[in-house]
């Protein structure tokens, strides 16, 4: 049976005296400033030692996660209370971190970033009265210190992660200059835009008033992840552990980091999923129990495309392509500059901003095309990149799932090919899974407006009677629905069975790695 830290009690209250004048009750904590005063010649307790153990191990335990700068800040402050030690001894909520922090291998993490081995044998110590001279001082500072930090990076890694999503992922792809162009600083190109909560500094403030005010256990209970996808997750991971599969364990501990990022997952309703892992999508009516599967094409490993959340709230049909910025800046100023026969076989057309005429490219200069006076368009219709349909949503990068007039590319393995949109492979049947109990008639005209053929003897009929009619344009559907762009290497079916994907952009390894070095 494990020791109860609570047993420590009736060690300190013979081991340290506060002998500051009319200072606080037998039951008080001291600060940082108030510990110089502690002074027990018994047992060689000095609060100055204490003091300057506590600085030493914050030299030493470092700030391999964010939240280690908290205990730093914490304990660098003269007026901060003690959390762990008081003048009657190690409080009873240690026990219960410790019995939290030793659970860690079961959730994915590695023991060793809570010190429960370290902490563990310094207990031991203090229950056993066994010191070395001078050396109960340095117990009790090490104990505060380390109890701290522990208590810190498990209830800040279970609450928002143990890394920083926002702040790592973007800072993986640097965004090369176009050919020609110097540049002063690095510039990275954003890749995830989830918009996960951070901890803040009142949420630190509020995990340490739970210890001053002995409230650990249901603190700690609020602060787990309380999404299905983690206790799926989790449930893989414990049975990989049984079955000693190191592959397995591996993706599920790295996938769990991802499921605790605090931002909302799909579930229920209606929603569109993209695994750019898989390079599928998912489209999921659970009302009428329907899910629509299909291949995607995504950004390449130059073009990641990003990681972000939005809703789609229309479809176009028959789109123009306006050309990015970017896509000008590196790939037609270097190149296609003057060369009518390129712009003519992609039927690309600018526009200028200001008087909306519309104008050959090939006429246009280097300085023209650089200014950003001018939109270059694709034409739409047959031939256009974007194909016939186009779903968009709001997203600060400009991509969208679209057609293409690539249809050959569904059929490579790796499908990573794009310059960061999601090409689809069914786009009319993805068109459709918008529409509540669309009339045959409804279907035709957007097979039309599409060019294919009218399959009902009414569409024949219009067809027919308006061969000049306006085809048309959009339609829009009563509520968004939600679409996630995400990345999963190891991630539930809608059948409920896990499946396992290539790691295609190489996050993984970027997670694996942060783990390690907490």
């Amino acid at each position: 049976m494990r020791r109860s830290v609570s047993a420590l009690l009736s060690l300190l209250p013979l081991v340290v005296v506060l002998t500051a004048c009319g200072r606080g009750s037998r039951h008080s904590v001291g600060s940082l400033a108030d510990v110089q005063e502690w002074v027990s010649p018994e047992y060689a307790v000095d609060g100055g030692r204490i003091k300057s153990e506590i600085g030493h191990q914050l030299g030493m335990l470092g700030r391999g996660m964010y939240a280690d700068s908290y205990t730093h800040s914490y304990y660098n402050r003269d007026d901060a209370p003690m959390l762990w030690v008081t003048r009657m001894g190690v409080i009873p909520s240690a026990d219960t971190l410790l019995a939290n922090i030793e659970a860690t291998g079961d959730i994915g993490l590695y023991s060793d970033v809570f010190h429960v081995d370290t902490l563990k044998a310094l207990l031991d110590k203090m229950q056993r009265h066994d010191f070395a001279e001078n050396e109960a001082s340095r117990v009790l500072g090490r104990l505060e210190c380390m109890l701290t930090h522990a208590y810190l990076r498990y209830a800040c890694g279970q609450r928002y992660g143990y890394m920083r999503p926002g702040k790592v992922m973007n800072h993986l792809l640097v965004d090369p200059p176009a050919p020609g162009e110097v540049r002063r600083t690095v510039v990275y190109r954003q890749i995830y835009d989830h918009g996960s909560e951070e901890v803040t500094d009142s949420f630190v403030h509020h995990a340490l008033e739970q210890v001053r005010g002995h409230r650990l256990t249901d603190f700690l209970r609020e602060v787990q992840p309380a999404d299905t996808l983690y206790r799926r997750l989790l449930g893989e991971y414990r049975q990989a552990k049984d079955k000693a599969d190191t592959t397995r364990i591996r993706l599920a501990r790295i996938n769990l980091e991802r499921a605790r990022w605090r931002y909302p997952h799909p579930s229920g309703g209606r929603y569109i999923f993209v695994n750019l892992a898989g390079q599928e999508l998912t489209a999921v009516n659970a009302q009428r129990d329907t899910v629509l599967n299909m291949r995607v094409c995504c950004g390449n490993r130059s073009h990641k495309t990003p990681l972000l959340h939005s809703a789609i709230r229309y479809v176009e049909l028959n789109p123009y392509w306006v050309i990015p910025q970017t896509i000008v800046r590196k790939e037609i100023l270097p190149y296609h500059v003057g060369d009518y026969d390129y712009f003519t076989r992609n039927n690309y057309r600018a526009i200028d901003k200001d008087t909306h005429e519309e104008l050959d490219p090939g006429d246009l200069t280097a300085g023209d095309l650089r200014s950003g006076r001018y939109t270059l368009r694709q034409e739409n219709g047959a031939g256009n990149s974007l194909g016939r349909i186009i779903f968009r949503f709001p997203n600060n990068f400009s991509v969208y799932l679209h057609d293409t007039n690539n249809h050959r590319a569904f059929h490579y393995g790796n499908r990573a090919i794009s310059h960061g949109c999601v090409r689809v492979e069914r786009p009319l049947d993805l068109a459709l899974f918008f529409l509540d109990n669309p009339t045959a008639f409804y279907i035709d005209r957007i097979r039309m407006a599409i060019d294919l053929p009218p399959l009902t003897a009414q569409g024949k009929q219009y067809k027919a009677a308006h061969p000049d009619a306006r085809p048309m344009g959009s339609f829009s559907f009563a509520e968004p629905v939600p679409v996630w762009l995400d990345y999963w290497t190891l991630y539930p079916t809608p059948g409920g069975a896990f499946r396992t994907y290539e790691d295609n952009y190489g996050y993984d390894a970027v997670i694996e790695d942060n783990l390690k070095k907490i």
